[in-house]
Formats: structure tokens, C-alpha cells, sequence
């Protein structure tokens, strides 16, 4: 008999539609008598072992269909190796008589040798309950990101465009512009020296951001405003700081770089379709380029006087013109409706735990069927259940995670995990570590053993060249664009959404002001997560205005009529005609 090696029944429902199929393929002619019999084996003479009320009548009704069906689709196919047994057990309860038990035991056994034939057989039903947990579900379904490349926004640019890449490429980039942009990086980051910078150095990650930037509006003025290569230079972005020889103002010049500045914003708009928060970081970088060229010209304070959150370079006219910019964008930044999807992205917080979960089962060292899976598939599923897990955890930045490092931001100390943090290793360093104090945050022990067999068994196959906690499959260090690469295609695959780091921490504050969290929770996660409750508020809470005011109207239907006061009776006049009929 040819084997149905394609399909793997998860249910006795399922095995037995395939045996249906092929013995009614191979039996055209044949009535479906044998069909009948072994339904009623297993309805009349199997199924109650497993909890089925036993028939009232010798024909079962519409009703005890169903319900046999139903608990068919729930036994696990594993369980069909027990159905003899059950059956014999189910006859004598029954006290069935010899024929019959012949009878339905004939047919319930030849569904079985027929199960038995299939390649799934051994691995499918054989294996131990111990063996089949050690086992990871099937990894592939219908949905794949890199096949699907699934849309979130209606932008017509995307990276498969041959205009996609306007920035420089590193052969574009003559040796004086290199010096230029190695000098602009240290001038960002160096903590000494730079005795006229007005504010604190930078993360080098942060400063690395302005000079991609700065690559990318050089590659504009190159390719779209005809800069010759030789002549690109980062005064070109920004040539003049907005002073006269004698210190004043000039608007003539000023006038010049913000015309060229406004005319990149509007082709990021018009040709890229590009939001006001790109515009925004653009901006920004322009000002770091600003800083750069002309601290030097600012006769304000030195950064070792200015403090706190002071404005630095208030003198310098063109800092201060692009300042206003970035103010003006900003509103329409919060004004702007989000360009992507939510929809298409959206995961509410039970279900990113649930995905958690089920990559936790996919770090099996076998595979469904029951082979070694590769020692760095293995490791791979590994990290990223870990990167689920933690973010559960600890619903943090996603620097957070790619930053973690044994021994500078993640201590064991008596058998526990906790992740420390001074100010300069989060955003709001500054608000929430102050006096060198440190964030602290233990981390659940669920989490634990994870660690330990990350650190000690899967970390080491990658080879990583650094000593951070997570890597890259290559062995560098986990960066943005890997970490936002784990988290679409897993969320992807597992549930149809493009689930990005960025949107755990809005998940997490939108499910529980919907479950209805008492402000004391709500102020105890806003800490947790370094923000005040308003930025909770204006940031992370994804409800929508029907959500927000639902408790209200619901409120308000709940309460109760209270009863009107008595009416006041005003007291009877009594009129007397005695006196007019007498007249």
C-alpha cells in the first residue's frame, strides 16, 4: 500500500480522514460498510475510555456525533497505540459478547496496521512522552517574511529601488573628507580636550549616527545637487556659522544654508516620501556638523562651566537657526498621523508572551522529526527565545539588550541575575542616576537557567569577538538592524505581524491600562522603565480614544437611579360662598 508520507496527523479525527481517503481511492466500488464499522469501533467501543458518555440507544443521535468527533480531534495521534487496549477494557465493561468483540476489534486493528505502514509511524507514535518533549514543533508554516515581504506603509521607495542608497559609498569618500569625519566623531565623543565644546560627549553610538547623517546628506549633495567629489566637505552642508568678521548677525548667509538645508528636507518629502521624524534626526545631525565647525567662534562659557541641561552655543546664529527648525518639525511630528500600518504590526501583550513561549520550544535539540538539528541552529533558536524572555522580563530599550555584558551591565551575585546601569548606559540616564547612583533591576529567576546554558553551552558556537552578551551568527557584536531582523521574522512567522523591539514597551503599558492597572503599577512600570508617567501617557499608551473613555461610559451605565423627593402638597384653601348667596 503506497505511504501518505506528506501528511502528519496530529489527532485520531486527522488519521483517521487520511485512511478514509485512501482506502475510498482504492476502493471505488467497494461499499463504505467497513467505514461504518470502524466508526462505531471507535464511537461505541474505544472513545469512552477517553471520557464519552456511553450510547443510550443502539443508533447514536446527531448529538453523540458530535460530541465523539470532537474528542477525536482532541486524543493526540500517540494515543493510537493504546486503542486495543482501551477497546478490550471498553467490551468488558460492556459485557459485549463474543462476536461482537470480534467483530469491531477486526476493524479497529486494521486501521491500525494500516497507521502503522506510514513513514510517520515510529517518530509520531512510538516515541516516549520524555522523547517527544525533547522534540521542537514544526518551524515552518505558510508565512515567511523574506518570501511574503510583507508592507507596512504605502511608500513607493523601498530598499529594492536603485535610488534606495543616496549616501556615500566608502570608495566615494577621498582621504581629507575621511580625516574630516574622523576628527567630527572625536570632537562628538572624546571626554577631554575640546576645551570650547558646550555639552557632554556623546555615546560613540549616538555620534556614529550624525556622521552616517553626514555621509548621507553628502551623498545628496554629490548626486543631486552636483557637488564634485573632491570638493565635498562637511562646510558644505553647513558654510557659514551666521556671523559677520565683526561678531553680528549676518541674515544674507544665514539665509544661504537654510535654503540649501530646506531644499534636502523637501526632497526627502516630495522624492522619498519621507516622514517629519526623518526630517527631525537630518536636523539634528546638521546641528552636531554646526557644533564642529564653529565652537570655536562661541564666547560662551566652556562645557566644564556649563552644566545640567543648559543650551550651549546660544551665540552662534546658524545653531540657533536650525534650533527653531527643529522646533517647528517637531510640531509636526506630534501633529503627523504615523505612517505604517499599526495594524500590520500590532501585538497585544499575551500574545508576544505566548510567542516567547513557543520559541522557547523551538530550542530543541531535535527536530520535529526526530533528527539532530545543526549545533548553530540551535544556538540561533536560543538567543532569540532569550531575547523574548529578557524583553518580557524587563521591557526595556532595545540598547538595553544589545549593550548587556557580563561583569559591566549584567552581575550574577549569589546565584541571582541582575542588570546594573549608570548614567551613561540608558537614555534617561541622567534623570534617574543622579550623584552616581546606579539602576538596578533583578532579574526573574525563570530567566536563570537560561542564562547559565547560553553562557556556558550555546554562546561559545558562534565564536564571538567581543564580550557582549548576545552576538551575531558571524560573531560581531548584535546590532539594530539583527536585533529589529529576529524580532519581524519570528513575529511573522508566528503570528502574521511585523512586531518590532520598539513597540514591547508600548504593548506592555497599552495592556495594562486596558486590564485596568492601578496607578500604583502603572508608576511602578514608568520607573522601571527610566520615563515619567506622563511620557507613559503621551508615548506608550496605544488605546484608542474609544478605549480611554469606555471605563467612563461604562461607569456611567452602571450607576444607579436615586428616588425622587415626596411632592409638596400645598395645603387645601377653603372658599366660603356663604356670605355671597346671602347677598
Amino acid at each position: 500500500m503506497d505511504k501518505l508520507i506528506n501528511t502528519v496527523p496530529q489527532s485520531l479525527a486527522e488519521a483517521y480522514r487520511l485512511y478514509d481517503q485512501d482506502f475510498k481511492a482504492k476502493n471505488l466500488k467497494a461499499k463504505n460498510q467497513h467505514l461504518a464499522l470502524l466508526r462505531t469501533a471507535f464511537f461505541r467501543y474505544t472513545l469512552p475510555k477517553y471520557g464519552l458518555p456511553f450510547p443510550k440507544g443502539k443508533k447514536l443521535t446527531s448529538v453523540e456525533l458530535k460530541a465523539a468527533w470532537e474528542l477525536m480531534e482532541k486524543i493526540p495521534i500517540h494515543e493510537l497505540k493504546n486503542a486495543l487496549i482501551y477497546q478490550d477494557e471498553v467490551f468488558s465493561a460492556m459485557k459485549c459478547t463474543l462476536s461482537t468483540r470480534r467483530t469491531y476489534r477486526m476493524h479497529l486493528t486494521k486501521f491500525i496496521l494500516w497507521n502503522q505502514q506510514q513513514s510517520w509511524w515510529k517518530w509520531a507514535v512510538l516515541v516516549t512522552e520524555k522523547d517527544r518533549e525533547k522534540r521542537c514543533p514544526k518551524m515552518r508554516n505558510t508565512r515567511s517574511f523574506s518570501k511574503d515581504k510583507p508592507r507596512v506603509t504605502e511608500r513607493q521607495i523601498n530598499p529594492g529601488c536603485p535610488n534606495f542608497q543616496y549616501t556615500l559609498k566608502p570608495e566615494e569618500i577621498l582621504p581629507d573628507l575621511q580625516q574630516e569625519l574622523d576628527l567630527f566623531l572625536k570632537f562628538q565623543t572624546a571626554l577631554v580636550g575640546n576645551r570650547n565644546r558646550q555639552d557632554q560627549a556623546l555615546r560613540p553610538v549616538s555620534a556614529m549616527a550624525h556622521v552616517t547623517a553626514a555621509k548621507r546628506l553628502l551623498g545628496w549633495l554629490h548626486r543631486y545637487q552636483g557637488i564634485p567629489l573632491e570638493e565635498l566637505s562637511l562646510k558644505k552642508l553647513v558654510a557659514y556659522s551666521g556671523l559677520t568678521p565683526e561678531g553680528k548677525k549676518d541674515e544674507a548667509r544665514i539665509d544661504a544654508v537654510m535654503e540649501l538645508i530646506e531644499s534636502h528636507l523637501e526632497w526627502l518629502r516630495e522624492s522619498r516620501g519621507a516622514s517629519p521624524n526623518t526630517e527631525l534626526k537630518a536636523v539634528e545631525s546638521l546641528v552636531a556638523v554646526a557644533k564642529f565647525l564653529y565652537h570655536k567662534a562661541s564666547k560662551q562659557r566652556s562645557r566644564h562651566l556649563v552644566g545640567g541641561k543648559q543650551v550651549g552655543y546660544k551665540d552662534i546664529p546658524i545653531i540657533e537657526e536650525l534650533r527653531q527648525l527643529e522646533r517647528d518639525i517637531m510640531v509636526r511630528v506630534h501633529q503627523t498621523p504615523r505612517r505604517s500600518d499599526e495594524s500590520k504590526k500590532w501585538l497585544d501583550w499575551p500574545v508576544f508572551l505566548a510567542c516567547g513561549r513557543r520559541l522557547v520550544e523551538e530550542c530543541s535539540e531535535r527536530s520535529a522529526c526526530g533528527k539532530n538539528r545543526p549545533l548553530k541552529a540551535i544556538a540561533r533558536s536560543y538567543q532569540v527565545a532569550l531575547i523574548f524572555m529578557l524583553f518580557s522580563a524587563f521591557p526595556d530599550r532595545s540598547r538595553t539588550l544589545r549593550e548587556l555584558e557580563v561583569g559591566r551591565t549584567l552581575f550574577n551575585r549569589d546565584g541571582k541575575w541582575f542588570i546594573e546601569h549608570s548614567a551613561g548606559d540608558f537614555k534617561t540616564g541622567d534623570s534617574f542616576c543622579k550623584n552616581g547612583q546606579k539602576r538596578v533591576i533583578e532579574l526573574s529567576e525563570t530567566l536563570y537557567p537560561f542564562f547559565t546554558e547560553w553562557l556556558e553551552k550555546w554562546r561559545p558556537i558562534f565564536n564571538p569577538k567581543h564580550g557582549y552578551f548576545f552576538t551575531k551568527v558571524n560573531g560581531d557584536p548584535l546590532d539594530t538592524s539583527s536585533l529589529g531582523s529576529y524580532f519581524r521574522n519570528r513575529s511573522y512567522r508566528l503570528t502574521g505581524q511585523v512586531f518590532t523591539p520598539h513597540m514591547v514597551r508600548d504593548s506592555i503599558v497599552t495592556h495594562l491600562k486596558l486590564s485596568g492597572a492601578e496607578d500604583i503599577v502603572l508608576a511602578a512600570l514608568a520607573e522601571l522603565m527610566a520615563h515619567s508617567q506622563k511620557t507613559q501617557g503621551q508615548i506608550y499608551d496605544r488605546r484608542t480614544p474609544s478605549q480611554k473613555v469606555a471605563p467612563a461610559l461604562e461607569a456611567l451605565q452602571s450607576l444607579s437611579a436615586g428616588i425622587l423627593p415626596e411632592p409638596i402638597v400645598e395645603p387645601l384653601v377653603v372658599v366660603s360662598f356663604e356670605n355671597d348667596a346671602e347677598t
